[in-house]
């Protein structure tokens, strides 16, 4: 028996905060769209999203826990990036900017 396989990438996992169902993020040509998830999991997955980046490229990451909007920026300075601002989208929703300088 042959059989066929395609070297197709891995599907991208929609955030819970898609109610599409349509892949986000940085690798779907838009911001990583983390509402739904709470900490420590919105740094483990911009930090899995920075690391698909190449050194200078920028990130958005929109939250809507809004613990993140402190732990997510302390935590990618210590990772050594930059975080370029948090900026308030509407009412619980936030988007939060970085700038990968590290790998």
């Amino acid at each position: 028996m042959t059989s066929s396989s395609s070297s197709s990438p891995p599907p991208i996992s929609s955030s819970p905060g898609d109610p599409s169902g349509a892949p986000t993020g940085p690798s779907a040509g838009g911001p990583l769209d983390l509402c739904g998830e709470i900490c420590p999991f919105t740094f483990v997955r911009t930090k899995l999203a920075l690391e698909a980046l190449a050194i200078g490229a920028e990130l958005r990451v929109i939250v809507d826990h809004e613990p993140a909007i402190r732990n997510l920026p302390r935590s990618a300075t210590e990772w050594g990036q930059e975080v370029l601002g948090v900026t308030a989208l509407a009412p619980g929703t936030w988007a939060i900017d970085l700038r990968k300088r590290v790998r």
